[in-house]
């Protein structure tokens, strides 16, 4: 009991330095190394090989430093059989990226995440989020590979993502919460049109009133806390979604208008029961630490079952050191919608993509490299338009192929209540994306293949907003469509995954690697970040975000989860000339025509920055923003057929394209 007794207290002592330090730091700092944890940041469960478990009486300790650190009991959980110390049986601490079976060195840098175990079931602590929940089960998979965002486990016959929130943009208006939970958290599960729409139903009926008077969930729920609880299933006559039952909570003190939990539970039976358990045993404790990531960032290697062509393209890409280009103006007509050579549609809009590519490669005196379109699920692939404008390889004088698809049928539908990813899950879609592959089948040349570009949005019908707050059903879907076009023997696609910059709403849930389908469904990294540059004269030079500025964020944010072995795409960016900002159009020319310079500047560095090395491709967004008949982004460079709009203030910008291009020729040797 004397060495019982001294190892508590120099456990409670060493505990104690660190627990005092609790403020966030950057990621990665300190002394302490991450862990790499090779399979995406540790599995845990009764029966399967774990690192560093701690055995009984090391368990039993460290309930007693729970104890000692947390003498107001914040992660007791008595209903469920975590009292006292002899209840413990088994424990497992993670810290920053592997389990271990000590405490060493603990600082406000480290991420601790702890598993206690009594006979049936596991109270999970978060320290560095600061929440603790019970687990009804024993057997759990825990997986933090984006611990930073969310960490998800696995038991019986569901998969529970926890996210920690706290990230509300409106705490200084006099209805936070509301309006931050109506409009962006919120606004379609408790829809009933979005419900009808997409074929789900309710199993929980919607108890509560939310409104800005009435900003409260449950409020029997638990004393001191508010619960907005969801019970939702996807409708699924042909059995084809694995998991069609959603549980879906949002946990928050009362009064708090920023921190909160968010809960997704996918089930294959009927969970209302057992989500309400878990809800009801959440409950804050005090943050210690800090939370990270664990993305375990492997090489981006070839598809083996790419043609000679497309491993040669993408090889290419891997190796070479300067920018692919092309600029979109047109999405080209599939050949589904009976539009061939001859017909007036089919005719017109060659005619006009060639006019536009051919006024602007004169004026850049360079040719495109990438040739883009979108397409949505409505249409078919355009095979014949695109072996006329396309049709490269990367080796000839044409350009390759930047096909963008879209889950959606009409633009985007959020406005609408309606998204086609439940019926995608479905099976619904399968002969749709059939069609779609033996089109890029017979197009025969490589494709950069983006789909769903800016999923991590509230504005594309794909996003999580539109899918009950859980992105992997956006994973599941691009899966889907991956397979198939497995099946249907593909060997020339080549795919994009292309987060936007900014995500949006603020958030933990819908952050990008939530987002990220797996290694052996991605091969490019795709990047969009714009500079609009639509603010007034006497502010656009104070407001407006340097070409470096923009992808440098983005490269830390989006990119440094991967290897340098990874490239990027700039899939659709921009710096407009002006447009309408305030109810006033500005025209912003010569602040474009410098972004441009700077841009190139950027590229074409004896000694190129980190983030310029990986990006081989960029395509101009060449289309203005509408507001009514008001341009709110002009981003168009030249004038289409018969339009009546000026482009000649141009001129500046088109002769720094021009330049950056002669300097990039130049600088590898091209003639």
């Amino acid at each position: 009991m004397k060495f019982r007794g001294f190892l508590l207290f120099l456990m409670i002592f060493i505990l104690g330095l660190g627990l005092v330090a609790c403020g966030n730091e950057n990621e990665g700092g300190g002394t302490d190394p991450i862990v790499d944890p090779g399979n995406g940041g540790g599995n845990s469960g009764e029966g399967g090989e774990t690192v560093g478990k701690i055995e009984l009486d090391d368990a039993k300790t460290l309930s007693y430093v729970f104890e000692s650190v947390y003498t107001n009991g914040e992660v007791k959980d008595s209903a469920n059989g975590f009292s006292t110390v002899d209840d413990v049986k088994m424990a497992k601490v993670f810290r920053n990226g592997s389990y271990v079976d000590e405490f060493s060195n603990f600082s406000s840098r480290h991420d601790i995440k702890m598993e206690i175990y009594n006979d049936s079931k596991m109270r999970f602590v978060n320290l560095a989020n600061g929440y603790a929940i019970t687990i009804p089960s024993k057997n759990v998979t825990v997986d933090y590979n984006i611990a930073k965002y969310r960490v998800q486990m696995a038991f019986d016959d569901s998969i529970l993502s926890l996210s920690f929130e706290s990230s509300n943009p409106y705490t200084s208006l006099s209805t936070p919460w509301y309006t931050y939970g109506s409009e962006w958290l919120m606004e379609h599960l408790m829809n009933e049109s979005f419900i009808t729409n997409n074929g789900l139903e309710r199993t929980i009926p919607m108890g509560y009133k939310f409104s800005a008077s009435n900003p409260y969930g449950d409020l029997e729920f638990k004393d001191g806390y508010d619960c907005y609880f969801f019970g939702i299933k996807i409708k699924d006559p042909n059995n084809q979604i694995e998991r069609p039952y959603y549980n879906i909570a949002v946990v928050r003190q009362k009064n708090d208008p920023k921190n909160f939990i968010l809960l997704v539970m996918k089930s294959k039976t009927e969970k209302n029961q057992v989500m309400y358990d878990l809800v009801t045993s959440y409950s804050r404790i005090t943050s210690k630490g800090t939370a990270r990531n664990y993305f375990y960032s492997e090489k981006a290697t070839p598809n083996p079952k790419w043609d000679s062509e497309t491993s040669a393209f993408f090889n290419k890409l891997l190796t070479t050191e300067y920018v692919n280009w092309g600029v979109f103006t047109y999405s080209l007509p599939g050949d589904e919608n009976g539009l061939h050579p001859g017909q007036t549609n089919y005719d017109n809009v060659l005619r006009n993509s060639k006019y536009v590519q051919n006024l602007i490669e004169t004026a850049w005196n360079h040719k495109y490299e990438i040739f883009p379109t979108y397409t949505h699920l409505r249409d078919a692939f355009p095979v014949e338009m695109a072996g006329e404008l396309a049709g490269g390889n990367g080796f000839d004088d044409k350009p390759v192929l930047q096909f963008t698809f879209q889950y959606t049928t009409n633009n985007n539908l959020v406005g609408q209540e309606l998204t086609p990813m439940f019926d995608i899950m479905r099976g619904n879609y399968d002969e749709k994306f059939r069609a779609l592959a033996r089109g890029i089948k017979e197009y025969g040349k490589p494709v950069l293949f983006r789909l769903n570009n800016e999923m991590n949005t509230d504005w594309t019908s794909y996003c999580g907003m539109m899918t009950l707050l859980d992105p992997d059903i956006f994973t599941m879907t691009w899966r889907r469509l991956y397979d198939i076009c497995v099946e249907e023997g593909c060997t020339n696609m080549i795919w994009i995954w292309n987060p936007i910059s900014k995500s949006c709403p603020y958030s933990s849930w819908g952050e990008d690697l939530c987002y990220f389908p797996g290694f052996d469904y991605v091969q490019l990294l795709g990047g969009t970040s714009y500079e609009f540059n639509n603010y007034s004269a006497q502010t656009a030079a104070a407001e407006i975000k340097s070409f470096r500025t923009l992808y440098q964020e983005l490269f830390t944010k989006n990119c440094k989860s991967f290897s340098t072995e990874w490239k990027l795409i700039i899939s659709e960016f921009a710096c407009g000339s002006g447009g309408a900002y305030s109810g006033v159009e500005g025209r912003n020319a010569k602040v474009q025509a410098q972004w441009v310079t700077e841009m190139f500047e950027e590229m074409n560095a004896a000694t190129p920055a980190d983030y310029i090395k990986q990006i081989r491709g960029a395509v101009w967004f060449n289309a203005n923003d509408y507001v009514g008949n008001v341009i709110s982004n002009r981003l168009q460079l030249v004038a289409r057929p018969s339009s009546s709009e000026k482009y000649d203030d141009l001129a500046d910008t088109m002769a720094a394209f021009q330049k950056g291009f002669a300097d990039q020729d130049a600088r590898i040797g091209k003639k």
